[in-house]
């Protein structure tokens, strides 16, 4: 449909202006028939003058970047100040302005353009004037109003319009898509507010948002999807659809836009918002519940842009959502900013956050969560799942900043990136992140090769995990950190990941968590290139690292150094690479065995009982040492110590020593 331009759309002042001017000739009592202008222009802003004259975007240059703060003030939709008829009659002289009723209007076959016309239907007030320059432009109901003969009325108002001038009825039982999609339609380029409902809700079907728009709801609106929104593929249908578009702001000011999700049992599609193929998108102060999808949607849905662009969620909520609170395609700049995606249950994932991209070709660029929640979801609270890029995609580059999640399934997961040729390019950082009361793992790697990807963990806490006392579990395994295989998602190797100052938490009277950093084979994969820098462990009796004898470029680093005392011959595993291994407390000579060298994978030892320690290879293996290779070495002289590092060929090689360990 058409709409007037900003530049035909007249001030007030300027339609003021010329009915004096044009009424002048004919009218001998002008001066008392004449309304002053400051007691119309008060009666214009009851009835919906416009309250914003900023522009619509500071410029959203990345994902960052923040819309204009605009708020519509409460008289531009005040009911106590609404004018009514009898008033109106008091006001204003009838050669000037004529107060109708919008059926009225339309039956007008003699309109004067001399004359205004105050329309007094409830919701729809407002002056509007006869075009007589006009015979195209058709009748949306809020802005234009046609006559049976073809005469155009026009609302005078300035930017802002109201959703209820299109004949919104807001009773939860009269279906508004129509009357939506025409106030939606008529505010391109200018601001639309919706009020709160009259009683129970808006009932709409699918609506498209125009680009070009600001939408402000007034605090406790909702607006419910009809039950019969279409689950049947291709042509799927959502309740709120920003496709194709650019320079959209919503503000909610938590209003809550859901469906009967009684109604939506099968299918995963009926989503809440879908964001597809658009640019410079702000939606804050929303709440995105019951859908019979998920709560948000950011991707290329029908649309012939395959990836959005500078996505801003901020304060939204997300709960009881059927598949995800919010599903991430292809993106290149989004920020989520103190959002809170729970509760959602109904079919897989079922994640608070699923990161998931269709096609080696979809973006997941300048991705930031920043004090996130996800909490109470059937599946995991934020997840990653990258089985579709290959090294031929573009980098990834996905930050979860300050977000937390809570009894989820697992808290974090990072998924399936792929090997060789499959392998995905770029880093995914979590950075002051916690995990609380999930059922097994808070933070959890599953087959995540070591040539895609890097994930860093940085200043991240898992408290209180594994609340379903599953310590053997292969994918969990009582562990805090994990990183492992799935038997469906076959991998040559797994890893390249790096812990920093990372810490697994058990305060419960009877603990639950059996080991705090987890590296485990399920199968024949390798583990290779895994740091550790000052992990630490709270509580319980959880060791600090259960990492796998495969294992391969492996470093772990604690300052202070942690020690672990041996008082008796044992054998030595990886879980005890970056301790200060001791005899303290021994009552004799000890031998410890080595476990088979892998390259990067250091131990230190120190004598601190006057016993003789000795360091055995194991069986084929060997220890490189300044006087020739032998097959084990040893000391009895408190205070000797010796550093081995693992070689490639199998060997452990001595990288520092104090005393004669020969």
């Amino acid at each position: 449909m058409s709409v007037q331009s900003n530049k035909e759309n007249e001030s007030v002042e300027a339609v003021i202006q010329k009915v004096e001017e044009e009424s002048a000739a004919g009218r001998q009592h002008k001066q008392d028939a004449l309304i002053s202008r400051r007691k119309l222009l008060a009666v214009l802003g009851m009835g919906g003058a416009a309250a914003i004259t900023a522009g619509l975007w500071k410029g959203a240059g990345s994902a960052t970047a923040y819309a204009n703060e605009m708020t519509v003030t409460q008289s531009v939709y005040d009911q106590s100040k609404k004018v009514k008829p009898k008033e109106l009659a008091a006001l204003l002289d009838e050669h000037l302005c004529l107060a109708v009723k919008l059926e009225e209007l339309r039956a007008e076959t003699e309109p004067d353009s001399t004359i205004m016309y105050y329309v007094t239907n409830e919701g729809q007030e407002g002056f509007f004037r006869y075009d007589p320059n006009d015979s195209t432009t058709p009748d949306n109901t809020g802005t234009v109003a046609v006559s049976t003969n073809g005469c155009r009325f026009k609302r005078i108002y300035e930017d802002t319009l109201i959703a209820s001038w299109f004949g919104t009825k807001a009773d939860g039982v009269t279906n508004d898509t129509q009357a939506l999609q025409a106030a939606l339609n008529a505010a391109t380029g200018r601001k639309l507010f919706i009020p709160k409902q009259r009683a129970g809700y808006y009932l709409t079907g699918q609506l498209f948002i125009p680009g070009q728009i600001a939408i402000e709801l007034e605090p406790g609106t909702i607006i419910q999807a009809v039950d019969t929104l279409s689950r049947v593929g291709p042509a799927y249908e959502r309740l709120i659809r920003i496709k194709t578009v650019k320079d959209v702001y919503i503000n909610g000011n938590g209003a809550t836009f859901r469906m009967n999700k009684a109604a939506y049992t099968s299918g995963e599609q009926a989503h809440i918002f879908d964001i597809s193929g658009s640019e410079n998108v702000v939606i804050e102060n929303v709440n995105a519940n019951d859908s019979g999808g998920d709560g948000f949607y950011v991707g290329y849905f029908e649309s012939t842009v395959l990836s959005c662009k500078n996505i801003v969620l901020r304060n939204c909520k997300a709960n009881n959502n059927r598949r995800q609170g919010l599903s991430v395609i292809s993106v290149d700049g989004l920020l989520v900013e103190s959002c809170r995606f729970t509760n959602t249950k109904g079919t897989a994932p079922q994640s608070g956050v699923d990161i998931e991209p269709n096609s080696q070709l979809d973006l997941l660029k300048h991705i930031r969560f920043v004090q996130c929640v996800a909490e109470g979801n059937t599946g995991r609270g934020f997840l990653v799942t990258l089985l579709k890029p290959t090294a031929l995609s573009e980098s990834i580059d996905i930050m979860f900043d300050r977000c937390k999640t809570k009894a989820n399934s697992y808290g974090f997961s990072m998924n399936y990136g792929g090997d060789g040729a499959k392998a995905v390019p770029g880093e995914i950082k979590l950075i002051d992140c916690i995990a609380e009361n999930e059922q097994y793992s808070g933070f959890s790697d599953l087959s995540f090769s070591a040539d895609s990807a890097k994930r860093s963990y940085i200043r991240c806490r898992a408290i209180n995990c594994n609340t379903v006392n599953q310590p053997d579990d292969p994918y969990s395994n009582g562990s805090s950190f994990i990183l492992t295989t799935v038997p469906q998602q076959v991998r040559t190797s797994i890893g390249n990941a790096v812990y920093v100052d990372c810490e697994s938490v058990d305060l419960r009277s009877a603990p639950l968590m059996k080991r705090g950093f987890t590296l485990r084979k399920n199968k024949t994969e390798l583990i290779r290139n895994v740091q550790y820098f000052n992990c630490s462990v709270l509580g319980g009796g959880q060791s600090l690292y259960s990492i796998d004898p495969s294992t391969e470029d492996l470093y772990a680093e604690n300052r202070p150094v942690k020690v672990r005392a041996f008082t008796a011959s044992g054998s030595l595993s990886f879980d005890y690479t970056g301790f200060q291994i001791t005899n303290t407390g021994a009552s004799g000579d000890i031998v410890l065995t080595l476990p088979a060298a892998k390259a990067s994978v250091a131990f230190q030892f120190y004598v601190d009982s006057p016993f003789r320690l000795s360091l055995a290879a194991s069986s084929g293996g060997s220890i490189i040492t300044p006087a020739g290779v032998k097959s084990s070495i040893g000391t009895a002289a408190a205070g000797s110590s010796v550093s081995l590092m693992g070689r490639a060929d199998g060997s452990w090689a001595i990288t520092g020593m104090v005393g004669d360990w020969s």
